[in-house]
C-alpha cells in the first residue's frame, strides 16, 4: 500500500498522521504545542519549540508505519503567521486567537472596497490587522522581515526550503482578492505592505517542493504537497466540498462552510469567503461561536459526558419547559462578533430539572446552526441539498436534533480522520497516483417534527438580540 504522511497543526497541538491513499489511517502521533500569552489578548508561539515538536511527532508517526510513501502534506489553523529574514524566524509567531489587531480596525474600515475585495469584514483575529500591529510595535523586526509565512507555509518552508502561500490562508488572513484567487495588491499597496514580503500563491494540492529534512524516516526528495485551511480540509474529507452542501464542523467553535462555484458578494456583508480545497470552488463561511465549549461546561457540571447530554435532553420536551440557553451566535456579522452577548440561561426557576438544562443547551446549539444555515442559503440564493456534520462533537444526538430543528437531512460521515482522508487524496492526485481517496460512508438523520421547535427558536433569537442590546458584551 502506498502511504501518505501529514502534519495537522492546531492552535494547541499537532497531529502527525500516516494514511493509505484510501484514507485509512495507519499511524497517528498527537502532541501538545505550548502557547505563550505575554499579555491580554496576545497568543504567540516559539517557532523553534513548535518545529522541534512537529518534527518529532512526524518522525514518531512514520516510525509506526514503514512502507512506500507517495508524499507529505500539511494543514494548519488559519490567520497565524511568522516573519522570517529568509534564513531564520524573527521572534515569536503570532497565533490565530491573538487579537492585537483591534486598534487597526478603524483604519481598515476606511477602505471602501475592503469587503468587496477580501470578502472578510474587519476582525482583530485576522492576519491583516495583526500585521499592521506588528509593524507599529516592532519596527526593527519589520525592517528585517523578508517574508510573511502563514503557519502552513512556515512548515512547508521548514520541510523543503520553498517559500509559497497556499491561497486559502491568504484569503482567511484578509490579504487576498478572493474572487481572483490572488493577493489583494491594491489594498496592500495602500497600506504600505511591501509586495516582496508576500510569497507566490499556490492552490491546494500543488507539489511545492521536495523534502530536504533528514531524520524523519522519510526519503529526502519526497514530494511535499500544499494543503489548505484546516476547516476546508475537514469539509473535503467529510465529502462536503460540493455546491449545495453545507459542512458543520462541531468542535469547541462551530463554523459552517458552504461550497460554491463562485465567490458570492453579500450586500449585508455576512459570510467570510475564501478559496476551497477543490480548485475553482470557494468556501462560504459563518460561525456559531463556541456552543461546543458550553456543552462541555454543562457536561462537567452535571458529571456526564457530552453525548449523554443529548440522552438527558430527550427526557425533557421541545422548548426545555421554558428555559432558553444563549450558547451560540445566530448570525456571523461584524456587529455580532464585536458585541458578543454573555452566554446566558434564561427562564431558570427551582422547578428546573437537569434534563431541562440539557435540553436548553443542546437546543441553543441547534438553533444557532439553523440561523447560520439560513443566512448561508440566503447569501447563496438556494436551499441546502444536505448538511454534513463533522468534527469532534459530531455525534448522533446533535445530528438528530439539527436535522429536526433545521428541517434538513444531516449526514455524519463515518471517517476516522477527515483531514487524513482529504490530505491523502490531495497528495495522490498531485503525484498522479491511480488510487485516490473515496467518499466516506455516512449515517443519515432525517428531520422530525420541526414545528414543535418554532416557538423556542423564536424565543432564542429574541433573547440573543435583547442580551446583545442591553447587557455588557462578553470578553472574546
Amino acid at each position: 500500500m502506498n502511504l501518505v504522511a501529514g502534519l495537522d497543526v492546531g492552535g494547541s497541538g499537532v497531529k502527525a498522521w500516516v494514511a493509505g491513499t484510501n484514507g485509512r489511517v495507519v499511524a497517528v502521533q498527537q502532541t501538545p504545542l505550548p502557547i505563550r500569552r505575554p499579555a491580554r489578548h496576545r497568543a504567540e508561539f516559539d517557532p523553534t519549540d513548535w518545529w522541534a515538536t512537529c518534527r518529532a511527532a512526524l518522525a514518531d508517526a512514520v516510525a509506526q508505519a514503514p512502507g512506500d510513501y507517495l508524499g507529505l502534506t500539511v494543514s494548519s489553523v488559519r490567520q497565524g503567521f511568522v516573519l522570517t529574514d529568509g534564513r531564520v524566524e524573527l521572534g515569536q509567531g503570532v497565533l490565530n486567537s491573538d487579537r492585537r489587531g483591534a486598534a487597526w480596525l478603524d483604519e481598515l474600515r476606511t477602505h471602501r472596497q475592503l469587503y468587496a475585495m477580501t470578502r472578510h469584514w474587519p476582525a482583530p483575529e485576522l492576519t491583516l490587522p495583526k500585521l499592521l500591529a506588528v509593524r507599529a510595535e516592532s519596527p526593527r523586526r519589520w525592517a528585517a522581515a523578508r517574508r510573511l509565512l502563514f503557519v502552513h507555509d512556515w512548515l512547508v518552508w521548514r520541510l523543503t526550503g520553498a517559500e509559497c502561500t497556499e491561497i486559502s490562508y491568504a484569503c482567511a488572513g484578509q490579504l487576498a482578492h478572493v474572487s481572483q484567487r490572488a493577493w489583494a495588491w491594491s489594498l496592500l499597496d495602500d497600506l504600505d505592505i511591501p509586495r516582496s514580503l508576500l510569497a507566490p500563491v499556490v492552490e491546494a494540492g500543488t507539489v511545492v517542493g521536495t523534502l530536504r529534512e533528514p531524520g524523519l524516516g522519510l526519503p529526502v526528495g519526497l514530494p511535499v504537497v500544499a494543503g489548505c485551511g484546516d476547516t476546508q480540509l475537514a469539509a473535503a474529507g467529510a465529502g462536503a466540498a460540493h455546491p449545495g452542501v453545507v459542512c458543520v464542523v462541531a468542535g469547541s467553535s462551530t463554523p459552517l462552510l458552504a461550497t460554491a462555484d463562485f465567490a458570492p458578494l453579500d450586500p449585508q456583508q455576512r459570510p467570510w469567503v475564501s478559496t476551497h480545497a477543490p480548485r475553482d470552488t470557494w468556501a462560504v463561511e459563518t460561525n456559531c461561536g463556541y456552543p461546543g465549549t458550553m456543552l462541555g461546561w454543562l457536561a462537567r457540571i452535571l458529571g456526564v459526558d457530552v453525548p449523554e447530554l443529548f440522552d438527558l435532553a430527550r427526557r425533557s420536551e421541545p422548548g426545555a419547559r421554558g428555559l432558553t440557553a444563549v450558547v451560540g451566535a445566530p448570525h456571523w456579522t461584524e456587529r455580532d462578533w464585536a458585541t458578543k452577548p454573555p452566554r446566558t440561561l434564561l427562564g431558570l426557576d427551582p422547578q428546573a430539572d437537569p434534563v431541562d438544562l440539557a435540553a436548553a443547551f443542546t437546543e441553543g446549539y441547534a438553533f444557532a446552526v439553523r440561523a447560520n444555515l439560513e443566512d448561508l442559503e440566503d447569501v447563496l440564493g438556494g436551499a441546502t441539498r444536505q448538511v454534513v456534520l463533522t468534527g469532534g462533537g459530531a455525534g448522533p444526538g446533535l445530528a438528530d436534533l439539527v436535522a429536526t430543528v433545521t428541517g434538513r437531512e444531516v449526514a455524519v460521515p463515518e471517517v476516522e480522520s477527515a483531514a487524513a482522508l482529504a490530505g491523502a487524496t490531495l497528495v495522490a492526485t498531485a503525484v498522479g497516483s491511480p488510487t485516490a481517496g473515496t467518499l466516506p460512508s455516512t449515517r443519515l438523520s432525517s428531520p422530525g417534527e420541526r414545528d414543535r421547535y418554532e416557538e423556542p427558536y423564536q424565543r432564542y433569537l429574541a433573547a440573543y438580540d435583547a442580551l446583545r442590546e442591553h447587557l455588557p458584551e462578553a470578553d472574546a
